[in-house]
């Protein structure tokens, strides 16, 4: 008959809680690293992993309610920015709004809708030729060509396609963490299709 292991010993208890009160015997041979070890404190050691346990649960519940306040949120913006697209505006005017918009309710340091012209075409080529959108930081020369101020983190959403560009949605934060590579963006990317249906249309 084949060894037991550690991992399937480990198993086997946490499976059978009460194995050691159904066999005294064996718990009375255990070694629990102290000569001096008594039953109250090993029942301590375990309430004290319990409430460890209970506080980091406790945790990821409050980060789970903050993220889905934070996804709330960045959905009823974009809503209203689904919204704004409806109205009959020059892209100057929808530009401007979707700044103001977005730069409000997101505390964002600055919010650009840009036309293309050609000095985009470095930016598009090295950040977002292969799958359209950027997230995390950029160069000083090129935050310079699409925001008014430096920032630590962006969001680059290339509106139309890399051979035939109609314009691009920015972001910029002061926080580096606030965009990441791995940052969940099904809404900016639901509102840059419906941004480049408009855009397509009134060209």
């Amino acid at each position: 008959m084949s060894e037991l292991t550690t991992q399937q010993v480990s198993e086997y208890l946490q499976q059978n809680p009460d194995f050691f009160l159904e066999n005294p015997g064996v718990f009375a041979c255990m070694n629990f690293g102290s000569q001096h070890e008594s039953v109250a404190s090993l029942q301590l050691r375990q309430q004290q992993l319990l409430r460890e346990q209970n506080l980091a649960l406790q945790e990821q519940l409050q980060q789970l309610v903050s993220q889905a306040k934070q996804n709330e949120q960045v959905y009823q913006v974009f809503s209203a920015c689904h919204r704004q697209l409806m109205s009959d505006c020059e892209f100057v005017e929808l530009a401007s709004s979707l700044e103001q918009l977005i730069c409000e309710q997101l505390q964002l340091n600055e919010c650009k809708l840009v036309q293309y012209n050609d000095a985009l075409q470095p930016l598009i080529n090295s950040r977002l030729h292969a799958q359209g959108h950027y997230l995390g930081r950029l160069s000083e020369q090129e935050q310079a060509l699409i925001f008014n101020h430096t920032c630590k983190s962006a969001a680059l959403y290339l509106i139309g396609e890399p051979d035939a560009p109609l314009a691009l949605l920015a972001f910029a934060s002061e926080d580096e963490l606030h965009f990441e590579p791995a940052q969940d963006s099904f809404f900016i990317f639901e509102f840059v299709k419906a941004l480049q249906e408009r855009l397509a249309t009134s060209s």
